[in-house]
């Protein structure tokens, strides 16, 4: 596999937790959908640049409750809906992938038993 910072622009974790107010309210943010039959993951965009983790992994989430609580612990309130990311180019790409328990905490899980990305 590859990473996705390799051909895409990317966004990471760290420059998202630093950000000031300002900034963050700043960036345009679209979450899409990884595939049309994996209906289940999504991942974010900010100022069209992928939502990866530092080694250039992109960030998936298992379900959009997971990607939406990770925009809230960050501060940010405002997105959109962007288009879905095609499933052949995020089968290719290091995934990092993150779901919610029962108490609504994000924690990693494994993308080939939870996103099913791998097929």
């Amino acid at each position: 596999m590859e990473t996705l910072a390799q051909g895409a622009k990317v966004a990471t974790w760290l420059e998202l937790a630093v950000a000031p107010e300002w900034r963050r309210n700043g960036f345009k943010v679209r979450v899409h959908a990884v595939g049309v039959e994996n209906g289940g993951c999504y991942t974010i965009s900010l100022d069209d640049r992928w939502l990866c983790v530092s080694n250039g992994g992109i960030t998936v989430f298992h379900g959009l409750s997971a990607a939406l609580h990770f925009l809230k612990l960050h501060g940010i309130e405002n997105f959109e809906p962007g288009e879905a990311l095609d499933q052949r180019f995020a089968s290719k790409a290091v995934r990092y992938c993150l779901c919610t328990d029962k108490g609504n905490a994000l924690l990693r899980c494994s993308c080939a038993q939870r996103c099913r990305l791998t097929h």
